[in-house]
């Protein structure tokens, strides 16, 4: 963002997903890369290959800002954007002041225009720190593109339209902007859902700059306005946006292209509460990578659940480049502290464990046959009444008498894919 970023503090996360912090005194420099791409200078904290990945997001990205935007920024002979990615805030903050200027207060990333540079920091998991990247890109992208590299006259807008772009899909090679996010920690639709659900809102005064725009609902306003037509944008969308590039004032603008915020304040409603995110995690490391695949990545017990109840869930677990995972679904959630899941080995071995009261409850233990070196393994939990079936590699495993409706995925060990994941 211009101003504020993303960022996620939780202590619990950031233990869960990056270690115990060592003393200042005796942590290690991070490790420094200069990326150069055909439009990015990208200077990394980090390992190379985590930085040579953030310049291929770097460069899908600036093909997708090029279609929305329409253009791109104008670049001299060997000329590049310049990106900084820190490994912390301490040395994000320490850069910018470098730089010339303040760091803003509670942020994980910054576009200054006086250097024309993004500036942002690790984040707790491996999307957010990607979303930022792009959030940050983004607001470059679009200062140099269309507002004369000035700040556009809302801010609802200027934010709602760079989290519309970072919310995203990567695959490792394809890049896809603007997506509705199928599993999200933060879950942006399901807090803006709140906010305009309450009896207070007002369209009109997060129209007009009278009240504060929610990260949540800006993005969500914004997304509306770009999709809310049958997933196309809003007739005279794209006048407004042209408006509001070259300074115009939001409130008369947005009554003049979309009618009276009051009156479109009910549409808008109804296109959320039918526009949520249908997953949710239950521990941190996941991402939608496709239309019907996911990833997830930890070296602890983590899931992702449906947030609504099906009677059956299949999966193809990707065969696993690592030589030793635990990965299978989640067959029933109430709560973090009441769950099952069913993991199996990278040899053979099936278990079937509930968490419930912080201990763990062994519900079955057995040895499947498996393909040697199988291009999918197929996963399958269907429940009937009270209790949940499991059939994995085309064999029965069982059935137990398991609370609640949510089924999902997980896995214990690994960084892996889930594909054709249907629930029905």
């Amino acid at each position: 963002m211009v101003a504020r970023g993303l960022v996620f503090g939780l202590a619990a996360l950031l233990l869960l997903c990056t270690g115990l912090v060592m003393p200042e005194s005796v942590r290690a420099a991070p490790e420094s890369q200069v990326i150069e791409t055909k439009h990015y200078r990208l200077h990394y904290e980090g390992r190379r290959s985590a930085a040579a990945e953030a310049g291929r997001v770097l460069e899908a990205a600036w093909t997708g800002f090029e279609a929305w935007f329409g253009a791109a920024p104008k670049l001299a002979k060997e000329e590049r954007l310049t990106v900084r990615f820190y490994a912390d805030g301490k040395g994000w903050a320490a850069g910018i002041r470098a730089d010339g200027t303040r760091p803003p207060l509670g942020a994980g990333g910054y576009y200054w225009p006086g250097t024309k540079t993004a500036y942002l920091f690790r984040q707790p998991t491996a999307y957010f720190t990607r979303t930022l990247l792009i959030h940050e890109a983004a607001h470059q992208f679009h200062f140099l593109t269309r507002t004369r590299n000035r700040s556009p006259s809302a801010g609802w807008y200027t934010e709602g339209l760079a989290e519309f772009l970072s919310w995203h899909r990567w695959d490792g090679k394809a890049l896809t902007l603007g997506v509705l996010p199928g599993v999200s920690l933060k879950d942006y639709a399901a807090k803006a859902l709140v906010e305009v659900q309450a009896k207070a809102f007002d369209l009109g005064a997060i129209v007009s700059g009278g009240a504060p725009a929610s990260r949540p609902v800006g993005w969500a306003l914004f997304r509306f306005l770009a999709t809310g037509a049958d997933g196309k944008p809003v007739p005279r969308f794209d006048d407004f946006r042209a408006k509001m590039d070259r300074g115009g004032k939001a409130r008369p603008l947005f009554q003049k292209y979309f009618g009276r915020p009051d009156r479109l304040q009910p549409k808008f409603r109804a296109w959320l509460e039918a526009h949520q995110t249908p997953w949710a995690p239950v521990f941190n490391e996941w991402e939608q990578i496709g239309p019907a695949q996911f990833r997830g990545y930890a070296g602890v017990v983590t899931a992702c659940r449906l947030k609504v109840a099906v009677k059956r869930l299949r999966a193809r677990l990707e065969a696993p480049t690592a030589r030793r995972w635990r990965a299978g679904l989640l067959l029933h959630w109430t709560s973090n502290d009441d769950y099952t899941v069913a993991l199996l080995t990278s040899g053979g071995s099936i278990r079937v464990d509930r968490r419930r009261g912080g201990r763990w409850e062994v519900l079955a233990r057995d040895r499947l046959v498996l393909a040697p070196e199988p291009d999918a393994i197929g996963f399958e939990a269907r429940r009937e009444g009270a209790r949940v079936h499991l059939r994995i590699a085309g064999q029965d495993v069982g059935a137990w008498r398991l609370p609640g409706h949510s089924l999902g995925l997980c896995l214990e060990r690994g960084d892996l894919r889930f594909a054709e994941v249907r629930p029905d």
